[in-house]
């Protein structure tokens, strides 16, 4: 005779609980600790870049921002901003706001909390030195955090900032690939966009997530304006 047992419940995978967890703490703190989006209840989106600066990918990511007169916000790598300080004083000049990224962009879990902010202090320095104004904005590797790295943050004065969405531009084979995705979920009002100006594909669907943002009525800005009002 056989006994038919309950199945087990499924447990939430790591990235759900963290999915779960980064919403609530979008819910209870405000923006200019940690920030997902910006306002619901706003037109504005922001266009954010990650790993940066790239000698070729990032240029052509300035010349269509430019082209379109849309502001955006870069999360650059403190190497490679020493690499190409040139890239990141004309992101500046262009009116692009800059955070920071850490130094280099290691694995979160082999990375105390005092190496991170280590890091980001140098990179901090370093983009000071470069345009007279020390970013405020810090968005983790992999977007992720502990407490302790969360609070050593907050502490040297810095916002955390992730992002509402996310093409996945990073393991896409292709440009068309990620435009497919762009078309499929189109922006919200007080999103956050993630895409990384060290890759080609993020220059190749700008001009259409562009335009097609302004047909729905929404504007771009950067993270700093997007998440200003509570």
């Amino acid at each position: 005779m056989e006994l038919s047992l309950p199945d087990e419940p499924e447990r939430p995978s790591p990235f759900a609980i963290r999915q779960v967890l980064r919403r609530a703490m979008a819910a209870a703190l405000p923006r200019s600790w940690f920030a997902v989006n910006g306002s619901r209840n706003d037109n504005r989106v922001c266009l954010t870049f990650d790993d940066g600066p790239h000698p070729q990918h990032s240029l052509q990511v300035l010349e269509v921002l430019k082209e379109h007169k849309v502001t955006a916000t870069f999360f650059v790598i403190g190497e490679r901003a020493r690499q190409y300080p040139g890239i990141i004083g004309r992101m500046a000049k262009e009116g692009h706001e800059l955070g920071h990224h850490s130094f280099y962009h290691r694995d979160p879990a082999s990375v105390s909390a005092t190496q991170l902010i280590d890091e980001a202090k140098s990179t901090s320095a370093l983009i000071r030195e470069i345009t007279g104004t020390a970013p405020v904005l810090f968005r983790p590797p992999h977007g992720k955090l502990t407490v302790r790295k969360m609070l050593r943050l907050w502490a040297a004065g810095q916002s955390i900032v992730l992002w509402s969405v996310d093409p996945k531009d990073y393991v896409r084979q292709s440009a068309d690939e990620v435009a497919e995705y762009v078309r499929s979920n189109p922006l919200q009002g007080g999103d956050i966009v993630l895409m990384h100006d060290n890759l080609p594909h993020a220059a190749a669907v700008l001009p259409a997530l562009i335009e097609s943002a302004l047909k729905d009525s929404l504007r771009f800005t950067s993270v700093s304006a997007g998440i200003a009002r509570q």
